[in-house]
């Protein structure tokens, strides 16, 4: 069938019962129709050749379409005129007379959520070190006899009497933690539980752009990048003899 020879062209309005008027919901939102209340039933009009329209009303029950012939209303398929006609109600947007039902929201109790408890588990894969916690005292003999290029590879940073080291290479210091990581450190041989991405991990525990997060079995603890310095023999020295307590 041509677009010419399209009945439908010419349809731009229909008679429903008002309850019928849901059926128009997905169309709402669409200019130009008009709505007509009469009673318990409803007048409907659009542009025409809106098929869009006449699909959402084909299946409601007791409709009638209408094509208008001069002054005459015509049903569609009919040759006659017929005495039904819209009222002289005023016609309102389609949009202020569907509107969508009242949300009423409520906590839902099915899905209740449970905080969970970030910590560390033995298990994952090899990894490489890439920071060691050890004793001040451990690390300055370390530094004592360590080469310039041994030194060269690690940055240090020290509180208290422990002291952090991140770098590639990292000595072997009696009694030191090895850690796994870039930004958040788990000791060698463990891994996150649950697992998280580091970026989660560092959301979850607060920690700023200039800050590295240390796992432990029962704690977390935040070191600022800003703390760590060359690992020269004079600036271990210098840590040393200004101990703060930054490190974990």
């Amino acid at each position: 069938m041509t677009p010419e020879a399209d009945p439908w062209k010419a349809v731009f309005a229909a008679r429903l019962p008002a309850a019928g008027l849901a059926a128009l919901a997905a169309v709402r939102h669409l200019p130009g129709i008009g709505v007509q209340l009469e009673g318990d039933c409803a007048w409907v009009h659009w542009p025409a050749g809106r098929i869009d329209v006449v699909r959402c009303l084909l299946p409601v029950a007791g409709l009638r379409f209408y094509r208008q012939d001069g002054d005459e209303w015509v049903p569609f398929n009919g040759r006659l005129p017929t005495s039904e006609r819209p009222p002289t109600a005023e016609t309102k947007p389609l949009a202020s007379t569907i509107v969508p039902d009242r949300m009423d929201p409520r906590a839902s109790t099915d899905n209740a959520l449970t905080p969970l408890r970030l910590g560390t588990v033995r298990g994952g894969p090899p990894r490489p070190a890439t920071a060691l916690v050890a004793l001040v005292r451990d690390l300055a003999a370390w530094a004592d006899t360590a080469t310039t290029r041994d030194l060269s590879r690690v940055r240090v940073a020290i509180g208290g009497d422990r002291a952090v080291l991140l770098g590639e290479g990292l000595p072997a210091i009696p009694n030191a933690v090895r850690y796994w990581g870039e930004s958040v450190f788990v000791p060698l041989g463990f891994q996150t539980e649950p697992a998280l991405l580091a970026e989660t991990i560092r959301e979850a525990v607060g920690a700023g752009n200039e800050e590295l997060v240390f796992l432990s079995e029962t704690e977390v603890e935040i070191v600022p990048n800003g703390a760590f310095v060359p690992a020269t023999r004079a600036a271990v020295r210098m840590a040393i003899s200004h101990r703060t307590p930054a490190a974990p």
